[in-house]
């Protein structure tokens, strides 16, 4: 009987394309929020059920929008989810979003050290990118979209 080796199975890595990441979650903010081109002033946008999304643009220039994204749940039954606020620049010219603070935390580096300070993951900015094209995945499929304005936020 022939003695066979344990081969292991060597994968390669797979890098992170981010490029392609921040040009998926352009194109699927436009489709969960289709006047997203057009927001001037703080809003509410109603979505599905009792959800609301408000949007507030807080730089807007020639080739970029810095927007504020804060979900929240209107139900008492759901007090346990925390509001979702995060704060994500569209780049117009190429198409692309990319996130710029989660729940708080800005000035994400793309690449920490392990352990750090702040105990943020080595890829902490690429997981906030891939977050927030998984939540706009979740959107889609269960036809949230926020296009119907409530009422504009007061200042």
């Amino acid at each position: 009987m022939p003695c066979s080796t344990f081969q292991p199975v060597i994968r390669k890595r797979r890098l992170h394309n981010a490029t392609r990441l921040h040009e998926r979650n352009f194109s699927k903010l436009l489709l969960v929020i289709p006047g997203i081109r057009d927001i001037t002033t703080p809003l509410f946008l109603q979505g599905r059920g009792d959800t609301r999304l408000a949007v507030e643009v807080l730089e807007k220039s020639k080739y970029t929008t810095t927007l504020s994204l804060q979900l929240q749940q209107c139900s008492s039954s759901r007090r346990w989810l925390p509001s979702l606020h995060m704060k994500v620049r569209t780049y117009h010219d190429v198409h692309v979003a990319e996130v710029l603070a989660f729940q708080g935390h800005h000035r994400l580096d793309s690449r920490y050290t392990y352990p750090n300070p702040r105990m943020y993951h080595r890829d902490e900015k690429w997981q906030l990118n891939h977050f927030l094209g998984d939540w706009l995945d979740h959107c889609l499929r269960s036809r949230c979209i926020f296009r119907d304005e409530i009422q504009p936020i007061d200042a």
